[in-house]
């Protein structure tokens, strides 16, 4: 699905205005559209004060070079428990965003619509301030231009020809069909936002190159103001047969400082926090015959033998839980973190819970942790993606400035109002999970980690082509944002 094209914005722009007996360029039309229509409309009624015989897009572009941008939303300052050892002036979690507490969603039509305008609106805003869309004109009058032109649009069908692919897109007021070769970009997905540079022969634009927003060569990493460490763990899937006890005791052993050798003991007596990035536990009912595959067949009981096992981990440690598909939450994106009566369960404990995907802050270095459902959406619709090889994918939503840009794919997406998806800042540390691989990149100075899982290989993740490659925690030194990995098998 996406931004709906039907309702022509632009007309409802001109008589929004005829009916008050004014005059309107064309121009001026196309630029109070592209911010939204009719609300904007009366906006600019209000600040024109005197009514002028026409109205230029010189008058409306003044209007809105001196309207300063609405403050972001504050962030979400989560404390860990009370009688924490974490000692005062060293940081702490700073949630910069997720849905938890901001879900407005009700199902409705409407609700989609606001879905991807918010997203078209922000990923376009950002591929503006690429050099070849700075002079970006809507669909609607490169239809009518000869020569070369480039526009913005949202991906919504995409049909593969012989030697490339005849992709429809479209923004507020209209669409066109675009034929992109081969050698230009075979990896268009649909409901993606692009730019478009090409040549229009008739009713189609020929692309010579797809822009995407992509994220800066030039930009610089935050690092924690002094040496500590982060584990990254994912996919513990407790109540699955196939958790590996064993492992998961090595785990807590070295996290105790009881077990490796020497330069691990001292990097485990430095570790301020391990972020557990979704499918805490093995849920119930969540694909055909998994009843056969668990050794806990309560939900509830599931979490609560989750928290005997992270009891163990030392207090001073602060734990930051998000959920996963196979948790105790909604299965579409975003998802809010757990309700009170599972949070409860893990009330002793030094945790902390979060939603997916979560942008957090840790003493200065941005972390996104995301689930990571809709890799294997990016895996089956993009040639050459591989789900056993998550950090090219992650790439992938990196160059996209999207975690999830398929409506009616695996991953399952809420109509919120703002597109939680969007990764509209960019993060030092890029965390997934979900595929239960261990992967550790570095793109444009952002880490990727994929964050192993601690279940061996169920038959149903035989058949889905999951390889895991368990039972290792990433641990990066926030100092320097230098990754390592231990083996627990």
């Amino acid at each position: 699905m996406s931004v709906p094209a039907k309702m022509d914005t632009r007309a409802r722009v001109v008589d929004f205005f005829q009916k008050r007996g004014l005059l309107i360029q064309p121009e001026a039309v196309d630029f109070i559209a592209s911010l939204g229509g009719v609300e904007i409309c009366k906006e600019v009624l209000r600040e024109l004060g005197e009514r002028p015989f026409i109205i230029t897009v010189e008058m409306v572009r003044k209007i809105f070079e001196k309207r300063t941008p609405p403050p972001p939303p504050a962030p979400r300052v989560i404390k860990f428990e009370e009688g924490s050892k974490k000692e005062e002036g060293k940081g702490g979690l700073r949630v910069i965003r997720d849905v938890t507490g901001n879900s407005t969603c009700e199902g409705k039509i409407d609700d989609f619509v606001n879905l991807f305008r918010d997203r078209f609106d922000r990923v376009s805003a950002l591929l503006r301030k690429r050099q070849e869309m700075r002079y970006a004109m809507p669909i609607k009058r490169a239809k009518r231009m000869d020569g070369d032109v480039s526009t913005i649009g949202m991906v919504r069908d995409v049909s593969p020809s012989k030697n490339g692919l005849f992709i429809d897109i479209e923004d507020y007021d209209d669409s066109i069909k675009v034929y992109v070769p081969k050698n230009v970009d075979p990896m268009v997905l649909n409901d993606e936002v692009i730019g478009v540079v090409g040549r229009r022969r008739g009713d189609v634009l020929f692309a010579t190159s797809i822009v995407r927003p992509e994220i800066s060569l030039e930009r610089k990493r935050n690092f924690a103001s002094e040496e500590f460490y982060v584990v990254f763990l994912s996919d513990l899937h407790v109540g699955s047969k196939n958790f590996l006890e064993e492992e998961w005791n090595g785990f807590i052993k070295w996290i105790g400082g009881k077990n490796g050798n020497e330069r691990q003991k001292e990097v485990a007596k430095k570790v301020r926090y391990i972020v557990i990035s979704g499918d805490d536990i093995d849920g119930v009912g969540i694909y055909p015959g998994q009843e056969d595959d668990l050794s806990i067949e309560d939900v509830y009981q599931q979490y609560e033998v989750l928290a005997e096992k992270l009891k163990d981990i030392p207090e001073e440690i602060g734990i930051i839980m998000q959920p996963g598909n196979h948790d105790a939450v909604r299965p579409a994106l975003p998802q809010p973190s757990f309700e009170r009566e599972i949070k409860d369960i893990f009330s002793s404990l030094n945790i902390s819970f979060v939603g997916n995907p979560c942008y957090m802050e840790l003493d200065g270095v941005v972390v996104l942790s995301y689930h990571g459902q809709s890799i294997q959406d990016f895996a089956t619709y993009l040639p050459g993606m591989n789900q056993n090889q998550p950090a090219e994918i992650m790439k992938e939503m990196l160059r996209r400035r999207h975690m999830a840009p398929i409506y009616g794919g695996v991953s399952s997406l809420a109509p919120e109002k703002q597109d939680y998806m969007v990764i509209d800042v960019i993060p030092d540390v890029f965390v997934t999970g979900h595929v239960h691989v261990t992967a550790v990149e570095t793109y444009r100075n952002v880490l990727l980690i994929n964050a192993s899982a601690w279940q061996s290989q169920t038959e149903y993740q035989k058949m889905m082509n999951f390889m895991p490659d368990p039972a290792k925690a990433v641990i990066v030194n926030f100092g320097n944002l230098i990754p390592s990995a231990i083996h627990f098998a």
